[in-house]
């Protein structure tokens, strides 16, 4: 055997021995889609799965090549890190466990079930020294990724924003939660990294539809640096809809994060007539971006990132505590009883 085929076997063990051991927590349709991405990716072991349905959870071990285990306990004696995509009320205790344990953790979004238990879990983690991440994964969408950083480049002060996030009622989303929990809670993440500011007035109108819980919510946010934050969210729609737009003065920002595309219009010329009031001309509009990178996988390596380097996910702990006292504000303005 010469040199380069053992250093070239040396190079494989060190790869096997370096990655993170991983588990995953609940196998609904997120968790499915966890364990595929986990399965795949060179420097993560998929230790196992544990769910409350074990013939579902060792489906899906066929699939992806991992052990079943029937004994959630047994998982995390095995693991650095782990996936939590189960019900929300079981958010807090799961967190807990897991960061008591001294485990890293990736919460499938909400963070909790309630603003008490996400503080206590974002301090657990910060006392342990353990990354706590939120699965709020519009944020690893390539189109907002490049919309926020175009908009911070171009440091032009935002005029608004505003989001629409339409869904079929069909049985497949979370049925636990309300719309705002499920679905504007993305929004309200992405909105509060684009205004960079605190809220000024809060508005909010929702209805009951299908369910017992809220279907269907407009709310309207004005931040104390001027910004005006607009979103439409519903489970009541035929038609699928996840689109973010944002105005500054000389741009319109289009992200589309269904199909992961960015177009922006971009007013050239801004003409001031004789009694000082500016014209927009020569208005230029380009899409600048559409791709099919997944965001879920850019999600999960900045978390397997972190719990490797010591560093802080982008949806960190403290910044999904900050969307979830957010939407408690605008969920008291539907229900002020």
């Amino acid at each position: 055997m010469d040199a380069t085929t053992n250093s070239g076997i040396f190079e494989i063990m060190n790869t096997m021995t370096n990655r993170t051991k991983v588990g995953v927590v609940g196998v609904g349709s997120m968790g499915r889609n966890h364990a595929r991405i986990l399965s795949a990716i060179e420097n993560c072991e998929l230790v196992g799965i544990y769910d409350v349905n074990e013939a579902r959870a060792k489906e899906i071990c066929n699939l992806y090549g991992c052990s079943g285990f029937g004994d959630l306990d047994l998982l995390l004696s095995q693991v650095q890190a782990v996936v939590v995509a189960t019900p929300t009320f079981s958010h807090g205790h799961l967190g807990e466990k897991c960061l008591d344990l001294g485990i890293h953790v990736l919460m499938e979004k909400p963070l909790a079930a309630s603003i008490v238990e996400a503080e206590r879990l974002v301090r657990l983690a910060q006392r342990n020294n353990l990354v706590l991440m939120a699965g709020h994964v519009e944020r690893y969408n390539p189109s907002v990724n490049l919309m926020i950083e175009l908009i911070k480049k171009n440091k032009e002060p935002v005029v608004s924003i505003e989001a629409r996030r339409l869904n079929p009622f069909d049985g497949s989303r979370c049925l636990d939660v309300d719309v705002l929990y499920d679905l504007l809670i993305h929004d309200i993440d992405i909105a509060l990294e684009i205004a960079d500011s605190s809220i000024h007035q809060i508005c909010s109108f929702g209805q009951k539809v299908y369910s017992n819980l809220i279907d269907d919510a407009h709310s309207l946010l004005q931040f104390k640096n001027g910004v005006t934050a607009v979103f439409w969210t519903s489970k009541c729609s035929p038609r699928k809809i996840r689109e973010i737009n944002v105005t500054t003065k000389t741009r319109f920002y289009q992200a589309n994060t269904i199909n992961r595309s960015l177009t922006v219009h971009t007013a050239k010329d801004m003409n001031a007539g004789a009694d000082g009031v500016c014209l927009m001309s020569d208005i230029m509009v380009e899409e600048i971006l559409k791709t099919q990178e997944e965001p879920l996988r850019t999600e999960i390596e900045d978390f397997l990132a972190s719990v490797r380097d010591g560093g802080s996910p982008i949806t960190h702990g403290q910044r999904a505590l900050e969307s979830l006292i957010l939407l408690d504000q605008i969920s008291k303005k539907l229900n002020p009883n």
